[in-house]
């Protein structure tokens, strides 16, 4: 079933279901009030009854007689029963009458007893004359009012079926003017592939869901615009990378066995393949790393790790790759509670990110002083790195996360452009943030925010 149908079949049962429950309390009620109308009616000409009945050799029952034959209209099988104490319930079975339960109790109070046995309504009145208790019992049928709640019923049930007959309509109506804007996005969206991935839908005034999924898919098509022209320069700088040390290789090769060499040529052919065969090693291992990093990390290998400890180990391990280095920690501001600097992730992986944001810090900065400062909030533990080196232009800033990007004033560095791009991948699926803040020649701010292990 689909959205449009299930809108209009859940408000017509919604509304016939409110309907029906509103006619059932209009007719009860109305039931009521035309039963206590012709109890009223029947207790006027039981009392009068019982007047002219027991008081019937004085002038006023003759009084009572005329008025009760000229001004009171005989009711549907109507009946008088009169009992000189309270009625027999033998004698009033073998009538078909059967006395509600508590009957008896209720006239011992001197109260008036109404009842109601299939279509006969039943007034039980106490009488008292001349000191003597008696009781009289009038019956009658009420036609007019049977009629008149047939009536009821018939219009009510007629009002229904067109009420649910409107709702549906209106409800389909209400559904497609709700649903259309959807099928339109639908339609809309069918249309775009890869190949035409420029197409946007057109954008809705004002605010609303439909308006926040037109923009939402749009916001997605962005995304996945830049994506794949990201992939699509990934590919083409990829195969350049690849092809430069490949080239080289091949060439030197072919060379070296073109004829007979001496051993000092071949071992600087030699020394050229090996150079070019490490570059496509590091080139090929980075590669394999980032591509890593984009999945989701396991959970069996994560754990709580300090970044204070984390910090300390990343500097252990680039005093061995470059002692050269003029690495500064500042921890002054390290909090008290140890909790705060503690998060969740796997250990090797945020070492690997961090080590490649410091190795860059130190290798733009010509092993210049690289601070490395740690920080917490309420939420977050924050880690900065800090150099005096050569920055990063400001409009290519928000490239440095391109998978081959390396901005123009770094030609004279050894790089291939994949360091930063692994360090985010790294940092973002252990919930986390890393911001760059530079100025060209005066040097680069790195910021990595991560949510503390709760």
């Amino acid at each position: 079933m689909n959205i449009r149908n299930k809108i209009t079949t859940l408000f017509t049962i919604l509304t016939g279901a409110i309907i029906l429950m509103l006619s059932i309390f209009i007719y009860h009620f109305s039931k009521r009030s035309v039963d206590k109308e012709f109890f009223h009616r029947l207790s006027v000409r039981g009392g009068i009854a019982a007047q002219a009945h027991y008081e019937e050799e004085t002038l006023s029952a003759a009084v009572y007689n005329e008025i009760r034959e000229k001004h009171l209209q005989r009711l549907p099988e109507e009946r008088e029963y009169f009992f000189d104490t309270l009625p027999d319930a033998d004698s009033l079975k073998q009538s078909g009458i059967l006395l509600p339960v508590g009957f008896e109790d209720q006239m011992a109070k001197n109260t008036r007893v109404e009842f109601i046995i299939g279509k006969m309504y039943y007034v039980a009145i106490p009488y008292e004359h001349e000191g003597k208790k008696y009781t009289v019992l009038m019956s009658a049928r009420n036609e007019s009012g049977e009629l008149a709640m047939k009536d009821m019923r018939q219009n009510l049930f007629l009002g229904i079926v067109l009420s649910v007959i409107i709702v549906f309509v209106v409800g389909l109506l209400f559904s497609a003017e709700i649903v259309n804007p959807i099928s339109t996005i639908i339609s809309r969206v069918k249309k775009i592939s890869a190949s035409n991935l420029d197409m946007r839908l057109p954008e809705r005034e004002g605010k609303g869901e439909i308006a926040d999924l037109t923009q939402t898919f749009n916001d997605m098509l962005d995304r996945l615009e830049t994506s794949f022209e990201t992939q699509r320069n990934f590919v083409n700088k990829l195969s350049h990378e690849l092809r430069t040390p490949l080239t080289a290789i091949i060439g030197e090769a072919e060379l070296a066995l073109d004829k007979e060499r001496n051993s000092t040529e071949y071992q600087e052919a030699l020394s050229v393949i090996a150079r070019e065969a490490d570059q496509l090693h590091h080139l090929t291992t980075s590669l394999l790393e980032l591509a890593q990093a984009g999945n989701s990390v396991n959970e069996e290998f994560m754990g709580e790790i300090r970044l204070d400890e984390l910090v300390l180990s990343v500097k252990k391990l680039v005093d061995f790759t470059d002692p050269q280095n003029h690495i500064h920690l500042n921890f002054e501001e390290l909090p008290d509670d140890e909790t705060r600097i503690t998060i969740f992730g796997n250990q090797n992986l945020l070492k690997l990110a961090i080590t490649n944001v410091v190795q860059n810090a130190c290798k733009y900065s010509n092993n210049g002083k690289v601070t490395i400062s740690l920080r917490a909030t309420e939420k977050q533990s924050i880690l900065i790195v800090e150099d005096q080196g050569i920055g990063i232009p400001q409009k290519e800033l928000r490239y440095i996360f391109d998978p081959f990007f390396r901005a123009s004033n770094t030609t004279a560095y050894k790089g291939y452009g994949v360091g930063l791009p692994l360090a985010q991948k790294i940092i973002r699926i252990h919930r986390g943030e890393i911001k760059f803040t530079s100025m060209e020649g005066a040097g680069t701010r790195a910021e990595m925010r991560f949510p503390i292990q709760s």
